[in-house]
């Protein structure tokens, strides 16, 4: 191993100077042919604020009401906390759910579902390209087994997240890199984003993905209160129904036993009486459980602020064919040293 100094280094880089050049002039040129082989890729972001979630249930008044209906609406701890979002919007259940958002390209030419827009309207760089080709090619002559191929699809044409076949997982997959969510600790501000290489495509979806995290949100919220709402609902027209048929019998014996002044029928028309007011009072104070109730599911339906709506964007977020130039040359500069530095280091021989 031959030892030099710095200036017998500096002197030999200084006379491979043209080889340098010649390399990092060839390494800009392969940068300028990757960076525009690359499709361009728009993003499209929008922020929002949902209404902060008490722990109690009802506040003021209603829970007051409720109280002295004898109705407990506390809905105890929120367990869906903003912190979650990002793993709700990277869920299969919520991604499949973007499946079927109608999208179209600016220049009018594509007009689709979005699963359909990434599988055949999206392109690749043609090294990905003639990669893919050639594994494709290859796993032909590889005899496997194509079990669960397919997705299973729900009797309303939807696809079922709980039983997704290869293509579509590919989809998911690309569409968990696609679409991002971004919760701020301190302001729990929610920045949503979606990549796509058309720009309104990007901002169909971002708005798409907004909305639809809005109704999960919601749909959470209000669940146990929807519930509720039904089951007071129900015991409701069973309260009327007996109330209505004490009221047939109360008449009925009424009309049958006028002016009549035996002990009896009068013991009897009291407690058909007495039956017709339980029956009105129980009637009565399911109908004030059932309003209770509808102002629970208006309580508990969150509230969102859009801070920053979806737009189209103007320009592509990547790829940056500068940093692309920069990257390329920068690391041919120094390759070329660090080869000239090993070639001075094992390869120089005294003559």
């Amino acid at each position: 191993m031959y030892e030099f100094d710095l200036k017998t280094f500096l002197r030999t880089v200084w006379g491979a100077r043209k080889l340098i050049l010649i390399n990092c002039g060839i390494a800009a040129v392969v940068a300028v042919v990757v960076a525009f082989s690359i499709p361009k890729e728009y993003s499209a972001s929008a922020s929002l604020a949902s209404e902060t979630q008490e722990e109690g249930g009802l506040s003021g008044g209603l829970s007051s009401l409720a109280s002295m209906a004898g109705v407990n609406f506390n809905s105890g701890t929120d367990a869906l906390v903003p912190a979650l979002y990002p793993d709700v919007i990277r869920s299969n259940k919520f991604l499949v759910g973007l499946f079927d958002v109608e999208v179209r390209t600016q220049d009018g030419e594509v007009r689709t579902d979005y699963r359909t827009y990434l599988k055949e309207h999206t392109r690749s760089p043609w090294w990905g390209e003639m990669i893919g080709a050639v594994i494709k090619a290859v796993t032909e002559w590889i005899p496997r087994e194509d079990a669960g191929a397919g997705s299973l699809v729900n009797e309303d044409g939807k696809v079922n997240p709980f039983w997704l076949g290869k293509d579509d997982w590919g989809i998911i997959g690309a569409m968990r890199s696609l679409i991002g969510c971004e919760v701020d600790d301190d302001t729990q501000v929610i920045t949503l984003s979606v990549q796509a290489q058309d720009p309104l495509v990007a901002a169909m979806m971002v708005d798409s993905v907004r909305a639809h995290l809005q109704s999960f949100i919601t749909q959470y919220h209000t669940n146990k209160a929807r519930v509720d709402l039904e089951y007071y609902r129900k015991l409701e027209m069973d309260t009327r129904e007996a109330y209505m048929q004490a009221q047939r019998q109360y008449a009925e014996f009424c009309d049958a036993h006028k002016g009549a002044i035996l002990q009896a029928y009068i013991s009897e028309q009291e407690s058909l009486e007495n039956e017709l007011q339980l029956s009105y009072t129980a009637y009565s104070q399911v109908k004030q459980q059932v309003q209770l109730a509808e102002a629970k599911v208006q309580e508990c339906t969150p509230a969102f602020t859009e801070i920053e709506g979806a737009y189209v964007p103007i320009k592509a977020d990547s790829p940056r064919k500068i940093f692309i130039l920069f990257g390329f040359v920068f690391l041919t500069f120094f390759g070329t040293v660090g080869w000239i530095y090993v070639k001075l280091l094992f390869f120089h021989h005294e003559r």
